[in-house]
């Protein structure tokens, strides 16, 4: 694993170290967890975003069924 250094405001690290401290909670843990998390929302949106960009041709639905195994 590697490290990596952030900067926030003294009131965000208070805040941070106040709820870690009183909850038992392990700091380092949540915050890894946080990036996680907001890697997989951003990395989902420009996934997204890049779809939508490109153009759409709709498959009836008889086809779709088909290639999810579903048809009668």
């Amino acid at each position: 694993m590697t490290s990596m250094s952030i900067r926030v405001d003294a009131e965000i690290k208070a805040r941070w170290d106040k709820l870690s401290e009183e909850h038992g909670l392990n700091a380092s843990h949540l915050i890894r967890q946080a990036i996680i998390d907001k890697l997989e929302e951003l990395e989902d949106f420009y996934t997204v975003r890049s779809r939508l960009s490109e153009p759409f041709e709709p498959e009836p639905n008889e086809e779709v069924w088909k290639r999810v195994g579903l048809a009668d």
